[in-house]
């Protein structure tokens, strides 16, 4: 299990991370937003948190195919709440599923990969 990260993708997670925090902190000390808005803002930045402990995983397992499923997810769910709460236009909220589909999907993938490395092997690409 010698050099398992993937230095692209842990940048990647790593910034996600850093802009998770970074919006939380605004959204929370800088915005006043009145409801639906500031229930699209926090959930937005709730599953931001959550794909970036998945992106930092498959980070660490070189799984970069997934890695853009979830970063593609991730980009039109919480990118389309974000938005959403922000002013953009409400038809956003038509293509947020589509981005928690694929982030669904990633998680499927993902067990499908673990489940093919069977009993400690490593996870291949």
């Amino acid at each position: 299990m010698k050099n398992l990260q993937d230095p692209l993708a842990l940048r990647i997670a790593s910034i996600m991370g850093f802009l998770c925090i970074l919006i939380g902190a605004f959204g929370a000390h800088a915005l006043k937003l009145e409801q639906p808005q500031l229930d699209w803002f926090e959930k937005a930045n709730r599953y931001h948190m959550f794909t970036t402990g998945l992106m930092l995983f498959l980070a660490l397992y070189k799984q970069r195919s997934i890695m853009y499923l979830n970063l593609f997810g991730f980009i039109v769910f919480s990118g389309g709440l974000y938005a959403m709460a922000l002013g953009a236009p409400r038809f956003l909220g038509a293509i947020v599923p589509f981005g928690g589909l694929a982030m669904m999907l990633s998680y499927i993938l993902l067990f499908i990969k673990a489940w093919q490395a069977k009993d400690g092997n490593e996870l291949k690409e």
